[in-house]
């Protein structure tokens, strides 16, 4: 990237330049929001550590070293510096990293009051796009749609990326809720504000699948793996590909996905590696790491799916019972749900959670979609 050789160049000239130090840091946060490149968050957070040293309280040093430190999934030191922040000042970044931070970590009503504190500091878009998907993990898909839009109200084309990812989670939380068509439209327009937007890519391969459109599906999920191989991205194009018909090029997917999984996103990669049934050790060992740091539902239902699939249908059931404790609709955690308590001997529970997921199959993918049948049949 152009930009940040030139910023290096000068850092490397002017070690002591703040402003060039601070900006490298931002455009190194700035490009692995769009590659999931762990490697620019370490790079920026180094960037903060060089700028402490000439000021240990410099609060852009903080708040860098706070952002990578999130990315990096180390929450608690993220916090740690969040709380700093407040003390010296109340500004709404800081009321944001804490906000993350607590909630990355499960705790979701400790978060509420935090980014309240936000939108308190300054009404925008950061403010209104966390309560959005705050009142997503609550299970208020309408309430997260109306809050999204609202950020996208209060974004602008100066920052195009930030508008981007807003408008591609409206596209996401319009595809949850079922407006397939809507979810089109919408993740189509954050690929126009920047072009090849992966994440909207992803949205739209998404619909395209659930649209049955195999063929359209392959050719939008390549362009986003290609830029985010991440295990989400990779599983969908693998799935596609099958349904299209292309095993060979599945298969090569699949050992790609293997190879980098663990290290680009274990709880993903730990879900995959459950729904196929292969390398449960590893998947038992990758979710109880996540769920060590990481205690949002999500953890706790990949720890469920890969209990489940060790054969631990009693430790399953009380981690799906903590996955679903926050209401959060969504298809996968369902089906997990409801296979779990069947396998349980919690039939009742069973028949809600696969109803529920039977409502949302159009949001589990097509490996998935096979799984919800093959419970429901018997």
């Amino acid at each position: 990237m152009p930009a940040i050789t030139k910023l290096q160049a000068a850092v490397q000239a002017r070690p002591d330049d703040i402003k060039a130090m601070e900006q490298l840091a931002q455009l190194f946060i700035a490009q692995a929001r769009l590659t999931s490149d762990e490697t620019l968050y370490v790079r920026s957070e180094l960037c903060g550590q060089l700028l402490e040293t000439q000021n240990s309280n410099n609060p852009t040093a903080l708040l860098l070293r706070g952002h990578s430190l999130l990315a990096m999934h180390q929450f608690h030191d993220a916090e740690e510096i969040a709380g700093r922040l407040i003390k010296i000042r109340q500004d709404m970044q800081d009321y944001a990293l804490l906000g993350d931070a607590l909630m990355e970590q499960g705790q979701l009503e400790a978060a509420v009051p935090v980014y309240q504190s936000m939108i308190d500091a300054k009404p925008c878009m950061p403010s209104y796009s966390r309560i959005a998907h705050i009142r997503w993990l609550k299970g208020d898909v309408v309430g997260a749609i109306e809050m999204d839009e609202q950020a996208i109200a209060c974004a602008s084309y100066r920052d195009p990326e930030a508008l981007a990812w807003v408008t591609a989670r409206l596209a996401f939380y319009q595809w949850q809720n079922d407006e397939l068509e809507l979810a089109m439209q919408t993740a189509t327009r954050a690929t126009q504000i920047v072009p090849e937007y992966p994440h909207a890519l992803l949205v739209i391969g998404r619909v395209l699948l659930a649209q049955g459109k195999a063929v359209e599906a392959v050719a939008c999920l390549k362009k986003a793996a290609a830029t985010l191989p991440l295990p989400e991205v990779q599983w969908a194009l693998a799935d596609a590909l099958h349904l299209a018909g292309q095993d060979d090029e599945a298969a090569i997917v699949l050992v790609s996905l293997k190879q980098q999984g663990a290290k680009a996103d274990p709880r993903s990669f730990a879900l995959h590696l459950a729904t196929r049934g292969v390398e449960l050790d590893q998947a038992l060992d990758l979710a109880k790491a996540e769920v060590m740091t990481r205690r949002d539902v999500f953890s706790w239902d990949a720890l469920a799916w890969a209990q489940h699939a060790a054969g631990e249908p009693e430790a399953a059931l009380i981690s799906t019972r903590r996955a679903l404790a926050e209401g959060t609709r969504d298809a996968r955690l369902f089906l997990h749900a409801g296979i779990i308590a069947k396998a349980a001997g919690e039939p009742s529970l069973a028949a809600e959670q696969l109803g529920k997921a039977q409502q949302m199959r159009r949001q589990l993918l097509p490996s998935e979609q096979r799984l919800l049948d093959e419970s429901t049949a018997n």
